[in-house]
């Protein structure tokens, strides 16, 4: 019986060890898997789609795989349970992202903007801000969280194959599929970081980055107004298309006041 204490523990903690290598292993593998499917059916499309932006894309796609494939490949690599905080070129490479993210999503017409621009706009806005705190003050959890948010990809995807397939919804469009697999794919890729206040916080901001959209369009048509137009304050009118020009506006307001190619082109709702 003496024996038997320290080999349990040994066996205990080997297979510790091997269950967190499993993790980065299946997220490494089940994103390659989705991106190269994705990449092969989806992004042709997109690169019609946006023309002048398709630059954007690309490098919004190599800089999102870039972070969670270095964020992964360190904790395979570890040889246990470590806290990973981000060097300065995940940071500079979350940036990146940000700024990508919300070019594109600025023209986004996929299913329903008031319900799928948010939370892009949200991470957009949010993950840059929470990877350079993890890297100034040291607090790995930020960083977790960060990367966490770029699973949404995944959880996007397994939701619109579930609400597009199974009996839930009857007979479903792909654009009511979209219009709620987004939402729902950023708060379950949040929770998966197991940061406590993580997933509320994101659902106040997503809530607060739609109020703004609905701000920006009110004052934007009061702009507009030659009659109302006088009764807005100046701070107000400049920061107005300030806001417009990085997207935190409704889509109908945005073509009002701006001419942009990608706003006039169908949008061909396949997303599977």
């Amino acid at each position: 019986m003496i024996y038997e204490i320290p080999e349990f523990g040994l066996d205990f903690d080997v297979k510790s060890h091997i269950a967190t290598k499993r993790k980065p292993i299946f997220v490494i593998c089940v994103i390659l898997s989705i991106a190269i499917y994705h990449t092969r059916h989806q992004i042709l499309g997109y690169h019609r789609k946006f023309h002048k932006q398709r630059a954007y894309l690309f490098i919004h796609v190599f800089t999102g795989l870039t972070e969670v494939f270095r964020y992964r490949l360190r904790e395979l690599l570890s040889q246990g349970p470590i806290d990973i905080l981000p060097d300065a070129f995940d940071v500079l490479s979350c940036f990146v992202w940000g700024w990508t993210s919300l070019e594109l999503v600025k023209t986004l017409q996929r299913g329903d903007p008031q319900t799928t621009r948010p939370p892009y706009q949200t991470g957009a806005c949010l993950r840059p801000v929470i990877s350079l705190a993890s890297y100034v003050f040291g607090i790995p959890c930020l960083h977790k969280v960060s990367i966490c948010a770029l699973d949404s990809f995944i959880w996007a995807r397994v939701g619109i194959f579930f609400f597009s397939y199974s009996p839930y919804l009857r007979s479903p469009s792909p654009k009511t599929a979209y219009a709620i697999a987004i939402p729902l794919s950023a708060i379950i890729a949040i929770h998966e970081s197991q940061v406590p206040g993580a997933s509320l916080t994101f659902i106040i901001a997503m809530a607060c980055v739609a109020g703004v959209n609905r701000w920006v369009t009110q004052k934007s048509r009061s702009m507009r107004d030659p009659h109302e137009s006088s009764k807005v304050p100046v701070h107000i009118k400049r920061l107005v298309p300030m806001l417009i020009n990085l997207g935190f506006v409704e889509l109908e307001e945005l073509r009002a006041v701006k001419k942009l190619n990608e706003l006039e082109k169908p949008v061909q709702d396949e997303y599977i």
